[in-house]
């Protein structure tokens, strides 16, 4: 059996089918790590988990001490989750805050409360597509529209903001109506 250190040479070298043994060896230890971060989502540990994975093999080449690979991945799993967790927090926030405002905009007369996409721009409403209808993450739509992960959160703040005023200026006008 080699060790971490002799796979990860033998990777760099060109040898990529190897990374497989590296991903038989660690795949249960760093599913469980993420699973218990992600307080018991399969699905998020499942992902969270390949992307460990993913990144480690594009990085393969920054790992100082190959002999610690499992300590470097165990990072690495660990960061994606925080990472998640993170980006989950602050996007309930802004949902709660959207809900609000939903609630808030609509009038008694009403049933029912309709949400004008037109007032986006086309690179908007796909963000706002693949985020809301989707469930794609930010990360996923950076890659789709060949942006970076701040230029998606940029779009969708943008996007949120410009629905909010044509949520409120909806509002007034069924107010004076």
């Amino acid at each position: 059996m080699k060790s971490d250190g002799e796979i990860v040479h033998l990777i760099l070298q060109g040898e990529k089918q190897y990374f497989r043994f590296l991903i038989e060896r660690y795949q249960r230890p760093i599913f469980q790590l993420v699973l218990r971060l992600m307080a018991g989502d399969r699905d998020e540990a499942e992902e969270l988990t390949q992307e460990a994975f993913v990144r480690s093999y594009q990085h393969l080449d920054h790992l100082l001490d190959p002999e610690r690979y499992y300590s470097w991945l165990y990072r690495i799993a660990r960061t994606a989750a925080q990472d998640r967790l993170r980006r989950l927090a602050v996007e309930k926030r802004a949902l709660g805050h959207q809900a609000d405002v939903l609630r808030r905009s609509q009038t008694p007369n009403s049933d029912r409360f309709e949400i004008d996409l037109s007032v986006l721009t086309p690179e908007e409403l796909q963000a706002i597509q693949l985020r809301y209808y989707e469930g794609r993450t930010y990360q996923e739509i950076a890659n789709l529209i060949g942006k970076s992960f701040s230029q998606v959160d940029h779009l969708i703040r943008r996007a949120r903001k410009r629905l909010e005023r044509s949520l409120i200026q909806e509002k007034n006008h069924d107010r004076l109506v």
